[in-house]
């Protein structure tokens, strides 16, 4: 496979419409998972009076990396190991992948991050991130007939390692495609300047043959998590060390730090955390409660690989005005949280990624209906 080295461009005039240790996730590969059972949820009313409410929707899962709807309020989700599978309206997990894609799924890598198109009822293009044999690509696919077909590797050239590899990707209020890399335990790559690894990037071309990189933001050890608020800003949450786990507000052309900075330290052109966890809780993927009618709406909400929490934020501008761990070791670990159509919150167990602790069921696909306002 050629390797496409894309124009890297660190400017702070792009427009944006806008955890522990050296192993910060926690092994060896989960056995194959069991059956899927299915719980249909139909159309029940979303919000609940008082405390947030769990449910789950689907199970026998392995290590899910993301969830993404159609506009047909379907649901694709990856599996690390390479599969994708499909989450029907009524919540039944159809048991054959929708692909089965060849990945190096080793240590935090393999089948991670996946996006869907903004004009897919036009051209039907899914992406997603994954790991092979000489390292981590963005690849698209046209979702037609039931199944992924018509793979282009739109973006290579970004190193994949035992931990670290980033993964997430999502479109952005300008309708462009954002993915984040991590430093794959070779710290130096967030500050090299030609190097994809340990960056937010935003593709342009991603729909042609080949896509273009621009560096949005430098200096990251693991985005695993961002997502835009209401008045277009992006915030992300990342991997410090052995502390000083963040949520950091993305601003164009800045510099993180990793490694010459983590959590509260800024100054010499570095930015600080905005908000910064002394103990390890490894935050993943994020979302913003964005439906009206939530006690929630406008929170930063975000799983907890270590920490086996979903941690709300609650932002008065750039100001965090509270920080809550909700549902602490009631679910296990957990890899993301994503805002459905039906304004709840799905959130993904990560408790057969060979780290955790699985459970009977395990993993699954949980639905959180947000407290009313």
């Amino acid at each position: 496979m050629p390797v496409r080295r894309p124009l890297l461009a660190l400017t702070a005039m792009l427009a944006l419409s806008a955890c522990g240790g050296d192993d910060d996730e926690g092994g060896d590969r989960a056995a194959p998972p069991p059956p899927a059972q299915t719980r249909p949820d139909g159309d029940e009313p979303l919000r609940t009076q008082g405390e947030p409410r769990l449910e789950t929707v689907a199970t026998g899962l392995e290590a899910p990396w993301e969830i993404a709807f159609l506009p047909d309020r379907r649901a694709l989700v990856t599996e690390r190991p390479g599969r994708v599978r499909l989450l029907e309206r009524n919540g039944r997990l159809r048991p054959e992948p929708v692909a089965e894609l060849e990945v190096e799924a080793f240590g935090e890598a393999g089948l991670l991050g996946l996006a869907v198109d903004p004009d897919f009822a036009d051209d039907r293009f899914v992406y997603l991130y994954r790991t092979v044999s000489d390292g981590n690509e963005v690849a698209r696919y046209r979702f037609d007939g039931g199944h992924l077909n018509d793979e282009t590797v739109i973006l290579d050239g970004i190193e994949a390692g035992q931990i670290h590899d980033g993964g997430r990707i999502h479109f952005g209020p300008d309708g462009l495609l954002y993915v984040s890399t991590g430093e794959v335990g070779d710290t130096e790559l967030a500050q090299d300047p030609d190097s994809l690894n340990g960056k937010i990037l935003r593709l342009t071309g991603f729909r042609g043959e080949s896509a273009q990189a621009q560096v949005v933001s430098l200096g990251h050890r693991n985005v695993q998590g961002f997502d835009w608020d209401a008045r277009g800003r992006l915030f992300a949450t990342e991997f410090g060390p052995d502390s000083d786990d963040e949520v950091n507000l993305i601003r164009p052309g800045r510099n993180y730090g990793w490694p010459d900075a983590q959590g509260d330290e800024g100054g010499d052109g570095l930015e600080p955390a905005l908000v910064n966890y002394e103990d390890v809780i490894a935050p993943s993927g994020a979302t913003f409660v964005s439906q009206p009618g939530s006690a929630w709406t406008g929170s930063f909400v975000f799983a907890n690989l270590v920490g086996e929490q979903v941690r709300r934020v609650a932002l008065d501008g750039a100001e965090p005005t509270a920080n809550v761990a909700l549902f602490e070791g009631e679910l296990g670990r957990l890899r993301t949280v994503v805002e459905g159509p039906d304004g709840a919150l799905y959130l993904l167990t990560n408790n057969r990624d060979g780290r955790g602790e699985p459970r009977p069921g395990d993993d699954r696909i949980v639905r959180l209906v947000p407290p009313a306002g």
